[in-house]
């Protein structure tokens, strides 16, 4: 099969049958990096091969610094629909994967399956609804009596004090981040958890939310710190 490959030193992009795979070299520090994968222009992502992303970190050591870095400076301002993030370091494997991002090998044509990204750049309000067969990225905060629903993960950079339900389509590894929680009750998949208060530690923090086999678990945005179940 045919590709595209530029190489950017610190990035290399590669044309797969799914669409790009960004490979990270681990001969870089982390701020070449990024600085590498910010300067690629976002119509450079888009290949009549496909419109998914596929990110390579190899054998490089990932830190949760890097991680937050590469979701706020690159994956949420371009709006890039990322498959999946592989690894073969054990340690950024494991970090990646307790965040709840997919760490295996996309299949062809998953990048067209609804697997799409909506960008919501404000605030919404009480009342307010927005929805996605895919993900929905909200770069404002989520005011109480305001929804959002996707079939796949949401990402809510500001509070969370609506109503988030992902995963709506039964997908599978989709997760919930907020930059600070403050929402009562939200849901993932046919996991309803509407039994959070501020008592709870992790209140007002970055929160990932997952779904595991006992319910939702929550994990504070710096990993490390703890988490917890509810």
């Amino acid at each position: 099969m045919a590709y595209h490959k530029a190489d950017f030193s610190a990035v290399q992009l590669k044309g797969t049958n799914f669409g790009i795979r960004v490979i990270f070299s681990e001969e870089f520090s982390d701020d070449d990096l990024l600085r590498k994968f910010e300067s690629i222009s976002k119509e450079t992502y888009v290949l009549p091969v496909g419109t998914g992303v596929v990110l390579d970190f190899q054998s490089r050591a990932c830190s949760e610094e890097l991680i937050e870095n590469i979701l706020r400076r690159a994956i949420w301002p371009k709006e890039l629909n990322v498959l999946a993030w592989i690894a073969t370091n054990e340690e950024t494997l494991e970090r990646l994967s307790r965040t709840g991002f997919r760490t295996t090998e996309p299949v062809e044509g998953e990048a067209h399956a609804g697997n799409t990204t909506l960008i919501v750049n404000h605030s919404l309000r009480s009342g307010q609804h927005e929805e996605s067969p895919g993900n929905v990225v909200l770069i404002g905060h989520l005011n109480g009596g305001a929804e959002i629903f996707a079939g796949g993960s949401v990402s809510v950079l500001g509070r969370l004090n609506g109503l988030v339900h992902a995963g709506r389509l039964g997908t599978e590894g989709v997760y919930i981040f907020a930059g600070s929680f403050e929402s009562r009750q939200l849901r993932i998949g046919n996991r309803l958890c509407n039994r959070l208060d501020s008592d709870m530690k992790w209140w007002k923090k970055p929160v990932i939310i997952t779904l595991e086999e006992n319910g939702l678990l929550f994990r504070e945005w710096k990993m490390d710190a703890g988490n917890g179940t509810a």
